[in-house]
């Protein structure tokens, strides 16, 4: 089946690498226009076009998906469907054009965390299970049916990088197997999302990523979770921002104000809104990711500080 496949960042790749090993032939790839990145605003591309580009596999970057010449082009190009991880909205005179639409890698329970960030907010309220959803687009935004879908636990001691990875392996699997099936003529027929169970996944802001100590340690930790490695929920010590990767619950009848630090010894506890958190790994700003003992070693906390 030849496709043309629309995706951005690196969860994209693992679904794009795994097209070009099937019997599917990606004729070619829709990124977004490269822009500026970092601190330094030096004009970057997107993953996926650096990926394309080292595949040999014609990338288009138009400014509007509504372009007459890029819809042109993709008509030119005579897909059979559009493969569409990670993306912008697709209007319907793109996802219309192909005989089988627009199948869309999303990495949820659908109709679960409908939106930009899923894994995020999947973490940030704790769930136990998610998984991925293979599903046709339409105009109303992750609401098409669905094709295929699969579910996996989520542990603990599970963060965003490690969950984003599996979910990634997982949508390229899924991807490949609905191809191969709606190609084969064994493709089931897609499944109505029940809109009543729908839930948002909306667009992170900045204030999101800062922690409120008040919380539950149970609602921050699950905070912390959803945004380690990168880019990480923050909060302030002596007037520095404090990047927080990992915490663990404490089991101490030690009461902590929300925000009020203890050392004990290579141990730095964190008061919350119910018990304490012990925090394991985290960055003041200038200095290196580190485990909290290695940052205790060079850096003096009195028990009358304040985090936040």
């Amino acid at each position: 089946m030849r496709v043309v496949f629309c995706g951005n960042p690196d969860f994209a790749l693992p679904t794009l690498e795994a097209l070009q090993t099937s019997r599917h032939e990606v004729v070619a790839v829709v990124c977004s226009p490269d822009k500026p990145m970092g601190r330094g605003k030096k004009v970057g591309s997107p993953p996926v076009k650096r990926r394309a580009a080292e595949l040999g596999i014609e990338v288009l970057q138009p400014e509007s998906l509504k372009d007459s010449g890029f819809l042109h082009r993709v008509a030119a190009l005579d897909p059979a469907a559009l493969v569409v991880v990670a993306f912008r909205i697709l209007p319907r005179a793109l996802f219309s054009l192909p005989p089988h639409g627009a199948i869309n890698v999303h990495p949820s329970l659908l109709p679960k965390a409908r939106g930009a960030a899923p894994i995020h907010w999947t973490l940030i309220r704790g769930e136990e299970e998610t998984g991925v959803t293979i599903i046709r687009l339409t105009e109303q935004v992750d609401a098409g049916n669905i094709l295929r879908q699969e579910r996996v636990s989520i542990s603990m001691e599970e963060d965003f990088g490690s969950l984003h990875d599996r979910l990634a392996a997982l949508g390229a699997q899924l991807l490949v197997e609905t191809l191969d099936a709606i190609e084969d003529g064994t493709q089931p027929a897609p499944l109505r999302q029940n809109d009543s169970q729908a839930t948002t996944a909306r667009k992170l802001t900045p204030e999101d990523f800062v922690l409120d100590w008040t919380e539950s340690a149970e609602a921050l930790r699950n905070r912390i979770r959803a945004f380690s490695p990168v880019p990480c929920a923050t909060t302030q010590l002596d007037g520095k921002r404090l990047k927080v990767f990992r915490v663990e619950p404490v089991a101490t009848e030690t009461r902590l104000a929300p925000g009020q630090v203890r050392c004990r010894g290579s141990e730095l506890l964190v008061g919350t809104g119910s018990h304490p958190l012990r925090i394991l790994a985290l960055q003041l700003e200038g200095r290196k990711r580190m485990s909290v003992e290695e940052f205790l070693r060079g850096y003096s906390i009195s028990d009358d500080k304040k985090l936040g």
